[in-house]
């Protein structure tokens, strides 16, 4: 009798297996033959799954977007609707290990969907999603009547996005200045600004 695999468990292994790699030592240790070996298949194996570095890559991506779905799940976000967009946007930046690690993938990802038509579908998915998110937000402040309805939502959409990149980008490069509390200071104050406008 033929063994049934489980293609859905192999590829939680193998995801698992490259997310501790990346954590521990980077995402450039992430190949395609050390995953396989970490995780204990043949590259072979591996390669039934992921024919190159980019499906491999946008794999892992997807796996971290998995996870930060699960997370927000079972944040108690704040019923004051300042505070919660606050909360929401402190979740985007890496002020921990996780996404510390989730920003790292980001970026690479990011990068190499410059020169990568397999991934850069993905990137404008990801980022189109991003504009979203800051739109529906500042959404949510203007009919809690924090922001006036006048502002240009289009600029300070945009503006939001550039500012919360611009901080996970430093916060990972420098945590030794963009530390959880800076970081928060930061969003704080942007948020008072656009309610005081």
């Amino acid at each position: 009798m033929p063994k049934i695999v489980d293609h859905d468990h192999k590829r939680k292994i193998i995801a698992e297996t490259a997310w501790k790699i990346i954590e521990t030592e980077g995402i450039e240790r992430a190949s395609i033959r050390r995953i396989a070996s970490e995780a204990g298949m043949s590259t072979g194996a591996l390669r039934h799954y992921f024919s190159n570095q980019d499906e491999l890559l946008l794999f892992i991506m997807e796996y971290f977007l998995a996870r930060g779905r699960e997370r927000s799940e079972n944040i108690s976000w704040s019923t004051n609707p300042l505070n919660a967009v606050r909360e929401t946007l402190l979740e985007l930046v890496p002020v921990n290990q996780d996404k510390q690690t989730e920003t790292g993938v980001w970026l690479v990802f990011a990068i190499r969907s410059l020169t990568s038509a397999a991934l850069n579908a993905k990137k404008d998915e990801l980022t189109e999603g991003e504009y979203i998110l800051m739109e529906a937000l500042l959404e949510i402040l203007i009919k809690a009547g924090y922001i006036n309805k006048t502002i240009n939502i289009e600029i300070e959409t945009l503006r939001l996005a550039v500012i919360i990149e611009g901080l996970s980008i430093h916060a990972l490069l420098r945590p030794d200045i963009f530390t959880i509390e800076k970081t928060e200071q930061i969003i704080t104050h942007h948020l008072n600004e656009l309610c005081n406008k």
